[in-house]
């Protein structure tokens, strides 16, 4: 039996919701959108979800609707994918980079000697569907008056302190990529926020600028979500709380089968704060590339996320000049990181194979 990494999933309920939104709605900004960003919203707890064309341009658009401009900074995080702080510089902004906690997330501790008086904000990412801690950066944010914006693209599910994130900030930023924890079968995003005066704006940006009709008050992108993949979302959007259930309870049995492989870091569980959504089930170890190799033989297939910390991509080398050893804990989880099947759908006996055949690695 061959193990995927992921299983997206696409079923007759949701090709016939497709089929239904491409015959009776407008294929851009139909019905489907709006009732999708009703559902969304309220799933997140949000006053308002605006619906846009991907993950990263929600970001890009998040930060464009709190007026970040050329000379100002956004401090992230150097463990993530690169669209995190792309955006930042699509958006004329200079991304400044923490290291990582024994979590996986932003340092809080670094934060305070990354401001300068060019920041204008604070953007955490939610790595792997863990929540970053959210309450020690919005104090630092609120104390240096900065906005924060959460990137949720892999944290659908998640909760910190008994709300969802992308609910901590002005504005959270969700990715419907075909991997994530729902998916609208092609690109999508959406983005939260408590804020009609952000929400409105967002709605501009996302539609060149326009309303009403031919009238441009601002400088818009092209950045709407079709109502195809709308329709898709909102199938999927129903069945998500089941999914992070699944999720959690396989992330449950990889724990107990593996606690006793003491060569294998397991990634954080439920604490008192924090509510994983297990995206990707990332281990650490220091023979990764070796069992890497040694569960594909056995035809179980894992991935890693991100054999390179964003400030040493080559695009980040030549802007900013940056060079190994300034972000040691992110180069070790690139170096160690590699994440083991995980979906809804991932059998017991699967779930049980994949831990001998770890076993079996370390054993030999």
């Amino acid at each position: 039996m061959k193990i995927p990494p992921c299983k997206p999933t696409f079923d007759k309920e949701m090709e016939e919701a497709a089929i239904n939104a491409l015959r009776n709605e407008k294929f851009v900004l139909g019905e489907s959108v709006k009732k999708f960003e009703e559902d969304f919203a309220k799933y997140c707890d949000v006053d308002y979800a605006i619906s846009v064309s991907s993950g990263t341009n929600a970001i890009h658009l998040a930060l464009l609707a709190t007026d970040v401009t050329v000379g100002n900074e956004v401090i992230t995080v150097a463990s993530s994918y690169i669209a995190t702080s792309n955006a930042v510089l699509h958006a004329n902004g200079t991304p400044i980079f923490c290291d990582i906690n024994d979590e996986y997330l932003i340092d809080t501790n670094q934060i305070p000697d990354k401001i300068s008086k060019r920041t204008r904000g604070i953007m955490p990412v939610h790595l792997y569907g863990n929540p970053a801690d959210m309450d020690e950066i919005n104090e630092i944010a609120n104390k240096n008056k900065m906005f924060v914006i959460e990137d949720c693209a892999q944290s659908h599910g998640a909760f910190y302190k008994g709300k969802m994130t992308g609910n901590f900030s002005d504005i959270g930023c969700f990715s419907f990529y075909s991997t994530k924890n729902m998916t609208v079968c092609g690109d999508g995003g959406m983005i939260t926020t408590n804020y009609d005066t952000l929400a409105e704006k967002i709605k501009l940006l996302r539609n060149h600028g326009q309303h009403p009709k031919d009238v441009h008050t601002i400088l818009g992108y092209t950045a709407r979500l079709n109502t195809v993949n709308a329709a898709i979302g909102r199938v999927q959007l129903k069945y998500l709380p089941k999914w992070i259930e699944e999720r959690r309870s396989i992330a449950k049995k990889y724990n107990e089968l593996l606690s006793d492989v003491k060569e294998v870091i397991l990634p954080p569980r439920d604490s008192k704060d924090k509510k994983p959504s297990y995206h990707l089930f990332e281990i650490k170890t220091k023979k990764r590339d070796e069992l890497l190799k040694f569960l594909k033989e056995n035809k179980i297939i894992c991935l890693i996320h991100y054999p390179t910390p964003i400030p040493y991509q080559p695009l980040y080398k030549k802007m900013f000049g940056y060079k190994e050893g300034v972000f040691p804990k992110s180069e070790e989880l690139s170096a160690q990181a590699m994440d083991l099947p995980m979906f809804p759908g991932l059998k017991d006996n699967q779930i049980k194979f994949i831990s001998e055949k770890i076993h079996e690695f370390f054993n030999r």
